[in-house]
């Protein structure tokens, strides 16, 4: 990183908006995913954590053309960003600048709540605050779908979701639509969090998110996507008469 592990700076900001498709693994996977497993929509709006520069933001509208998008991240880059890619959606979307862990935004109902690699920046105990706070901002059966980095339980695992995702950066970059350079600006930035941890990576295990889902008073919890310690996992909040999803 170019600044102490700890932060996060404009320059990261950009290095991810410049090569954030080679950077995460099989991303184009990970947002289609997300978007398909909000579906049915009990209502039109939908809450998404960790905007960032709108491509999951975008992709929700497209697929829903009744949805509306509150989109929440505290960078000032990503949101103009955003907000290039949004414009043609109009007032069927709003950006708001706010931390993670703020509770200012936590009010509203919403049919769904998505969120692609912003959760795993809060410690264990902001996330089970975290998600207690959109169980009571969803409508019954209402979907809570995370795409996320996820601590593999041990050493081995970690080792093995370190190759993996070195594998799938290297593959991602020398591909059709890579880019030669960000497989070095991966390994130079020291990215990949299970093989040079930071501090500003808080990633919590599997069975810990689907222990405090359930205590939130979420059902139906399921890992519908993982790959080299990234997963997406999909809660939904049930209805009072039984879920019909």
């Amino acid at each position: 990183m170019t600044v102490p592990p700890h932060h996060w700076a404009d320059s990261d900001d950009d290095l991810f908006i410049r090569h954030g498709d080679v950077f995460v693994p099989r991303r184009g996977e990970q947002i289609e995913t997300v978007r398909d497993l909000v579906a049915p929509l009990p209502g039109p709006d939908i809450l998404e954590l960790g905007c960032g520069e709108g491509r999951l933001t975008a992709a929700l509208l497209l697929r829903y053309p009744e949805a509306r998008v509150t989109g929440i991240d505290n960078s000032a880059r990503m949101l103009a960003a955003a907000a290039d890619r949004l414009a043609p959606f109009g007032s069927r979307v709003r950006l708001v600048k706010a931390p993670l862990e703020d509770g200012g935004w936590r009010h509203g109902t919403y049919a769904a709540v998505v969120s692609s690699l912003a959760v795993h920046h809060l410690d264990d105990a902001a996330k089970q605050v975290l998600y207690r706070d959109l169980h009571g901002m969803l409508l019954p059966d209402g979907r809570l779908v995370l795409a996320d980095l996820v601590r593999p339980p041990t050493a081995t695992a970690t080792a093995w979701a370190a190759g993996r995702w070195d594998a799938e950066v290297d593959r991602q970059a020398a591909g059709p639509h890579g880019d030669p350079d960000a497989a070095g600006a991966f390994r130079a930035t020291r990215w990949n969090t299970f093989r040079f941890p930071d501090p500003v990576d808080k990633p919590s295990t599997l069975l810990q998110h689907l222990r405090w889902l359930a205590e939130a008073g979420f059902d139906g919890t399921d890992v519908c996507w993982a790959l080299a310690g990234h997963m997406v996992i999909a809660a939904t909040k049930p209805h009072p008469e039984g879920s019909t999803r």
